[in-house]
């Protein structure tokens, strides 16, 4: 309890600018805060994480109806582009961010100061963070925060 409350304090928070990145998306475009799509959700995640794979689906719904870019981050250092792409292929809405030669997705995670999986940051159109959820993101909750960061919901 302790550890999730320090990480709390310690991560990326609302009001904050987005860490700078460089990561790829799965057709080699390079991402960055400037040129994420916004506003947007950012999930860290993991492939063996049992939460990850509980919490996905209710995600790639939200995704769906509200047509909000969700980008997600494998922070387990393992975790191979062959391993996140075949993942992901439940979740095609979802935009897997994968390694570039400037950038790794665990070191991206550490610049977030993600301590576990599933992180999520619900991010406004100024990139900056109006919220996290460490462990899962209920979807009214997430729904809310994305109505604070701006996003038009249906």
């Amino acid at each position: 309890m302790y550890l999730l409350l320090l990480g709390l304090v310690l991560a990326v928070g609302p009001g904050q600018r987005l860490p700078e990145f460089a990561l790829l998306d799965p057709q080699g475009k390079l991402v960055t805060p400037a040129t994420m799509k916004k506003p947007a959700v950012i999930v860290f995640w993991a492939s063996w994480c049992p939460v990850c794979r509980e919490e996905f689906p209710g995600l790639h719904r939200v995704a769906e109806e509200t047509r909000v870019p969700f980008y997600v981050i494998s922070r387990e250092p393992k975790d191979t582009k062959e391993v996140v792409l075949a993942y992901m292929k439940a979740y095609p809405l979802f935009i897997p961010l994968l390694a570039s030669d400037k950038d790794k997705p665990p070191e991206v995670a550490n610049r977030f100061k993600v301590l576990g999986q599933p992180w999520t940051f619900v991010v406004d159109a100024e990139g900056k963070v109006v919220a996290l959820f460490a462990g899962r993101a209920g979807r009214e909750a997430l729904l809310d925060a994305l109505l604070l960061a701006g996003a038009e919901l249906p």
